[in-house]
Order: structure tokens, then sequence, then C-alpha cells
């Protein structure tokens, strides 16, 4: 199966998130942002805090608090607002299924990055390459000069040559957006640090957990469905002592379809806690969820640049 220029860019767009934000806050929310299904008739805004705290054996504490304003009207779209640890506003995402497209709106220079959704042939294509096995593999490298070079490799040519002994490699390098980015990358650390060992190292345990029913819960006049998913690692598995146990409890509101309250705890990282505070849901204004007219849209995979309209 051949990989079609669109096909390719929708790839890249995921990929190179942080490039062509050129800002971190706001290029973390891209691949949920462009993938996400819409939610109408649901409106709400809310602070989303996220918590995470580690102790450590000498007795000291690791701790970090980041807070990201989020909305969403009726017509599903949705747009949250990063702010670093001054109060600035440093990024804002904006969510439109209706006009099919994200932008990722970078305050300081008044610009706004839009990142197209796939459209339906593009979406059945890259499924059925999942499906057949082709769809490019991803390598990621650190260069000498801080960049970052991420290789998608078995791209096959789309000049009519064999798929056998033709795949090319595509090659683009990441700018240090992220790394020069302080409040950014503790966000993306915050997020990702609760994944890392129970998404891959702990998968033969992990595999095994058992989930809990906690009933319901009220938050912010929302009422909650809760679990708790949880597993143990036995001890001498990886070297440990005593057992290990991880637990994930969730909160979801079936009503406006999100989740208000996440904890992980797991006692080589630490707890990480996610909830929604100040919980309206009440319609935010149209004008949250537009590019402001004197911003400057970019379209990296196009190769335009437009002034808002």
């Amino acid at each position: 199966m051949k990989t079609t220029p669109l096909v390719l860019a929708l790839l890249l767009a995921g990929l190179a998130a942080p490039a062509l934000a050129q800002e971190g806050p706001g290029a973390m929310f891209i691949a949920r942002s462009v993938h996400a299904g819409s939610i109408k008739n649901a409106p709400y805004s809310a602070q989303m805090v996220t918590e995470r705290q580690q102790n450590l054996s000498d007795g000291n504490q690791i701790a970090s608090h980041r807070t990201t304003l989020a909305y969403r009207d009726s017509a599903g779209r949705t747009r949250q607002e990063v702010v670093d640890d001054k109060g600035e506003l440093k990024a804002v995402t904006i969510h439109d299924p209706v006009a099919g497209a994200t932008w990722i709106l970078r305050p300081q220079d008044r610009t706004a990055t839009r990142i197209a959704r796939p459209g339906k042939e593009a979406r059945a294509r890259i499924a059925q390459m999942r499906k057949d096995g082709t769809l490019p593999t991803v390598e990621r490298h650190k260069l000498e000069d801080g960049k970052e070079e991420i290789i998608v490799k078995r791209v096959v040519r789309t000049d009519g040559a064999a798929a056998q002994g033709n795949a090319q490699d595509v090659r683009i390098q990441v700018s240090k957006a992220l790394e020069t980015n302080g409040p950014a990358l503790r966000e993306l650390q915050t997020r990702l640090a609760p994944l890392a060992a129970g998404a891959f190292g702990d998968m033969k345990w992990a595999s095994k957990a058992t989930v809990k029913e906690l009933g319901t819960r009220d938050f912010s006049g929302v009422k909650a469905e809760g679990k708790l998913r949880s597993y143990e690692i036995p001890a001498g598995e990886i070297g440990n002592r005593n057992p290990i146990v991880v637990s994930d409890e969730t909160w979801y509101a079936p009503d406006l379809q999100v989740t208000v309250y996440t904890r992980h705890s797991d006692p080589r990282s630490g707890d990480t806690v996610f909830r929604l505070e100040n919980l309206k849901r009440d319609e935010p204004a149209a004008s949250l969820f537009a590019v402001p007219s004197d911003y400057t849209v970019k379209e990296p995979l196009a190769g335009k640049n437009a002034q808002a309209q």
C-alpha cells in the first residue's frame, strides 16, 4: 500500500506538533484535540488542576502544581488556556469540530497555527494501514545541537515504484521549545510520568488489575461515577523487597461526558492528582472559540500564512 502525501502530512502533524506550534504549552494538546470526538449540548467551564507529589527516601519532597483553564460550548468546541508560573497566558488551544480544525494561539506574537482535522478518506486510509501493518514506524534521536530528529521509517514512495526495497525515510528536526520552556516541560512531565511505568514496564501485572466500583459522588454539583483500578507487583519481581501496589482512582461525569477527578498512586513515582475546580455549566462566550482578528494564522502543512478572518 502506498503512503500518499496527505496521509504522511497527517502523521507528521501529530509527530511534529511542538515544532509546528513552536511553543510547548499548547503543543501537548494537539494530538488529543485533533482526534477527539465532539461532545454537544454539554457546555461547561472549569480549572483543570494537576498536582504531583513524590516523597524521597531522604525526607525530601518534590511537588508541582499546574492549572489550565478549560471551556466547552454547546456545539462541542473546546478551549484550553495554559499559563506559566507567573500567571501569564502562554498558549491557547481551540478545537472546533464544526470547522474541522484545531488552532494553537501564541499571545506573545499574536499568531495562530491551524491544524486541520483529517478528512474521512484520510482517516479510513490510516485505519487500513494500521490494520495491514503498513503504518510507518517512528524513531527519535537527539542531535548534537540539542534538537531532536524524528524519523518516519518505511514510508513508501508515491511515484509508482514497487513497495519492496523502495521505502524511504522522512526526517524532521524538532526545536528545543519544550526544553527551553520550563512550565511546558514540567506540565508534560507531570502528565506522562505516571504513565511511564504502568503503560510499559508493568504490563505483565497491569493486565491482571482488579476494578472496584466506588458508587457516585458529587463534584461541584455534578454527579460522577467512580472506579478504582489496581494491580500488585509481587515481591522480588523487579528487585523489590515488598509487594508494590499501583492504583488509579477515576471519577467520570456521564452527564457532561468528562472526567472530573483522577488519582494515580505508585510508591515509585508518588501521587498525581487531576481534578476540575470551579466547574460551571453556563454557556461560555462565543468569542472564546474564535481566533482574534489581529492574529496571523499559519498553516505549516499548507505553506500558508493569512490574517484571521
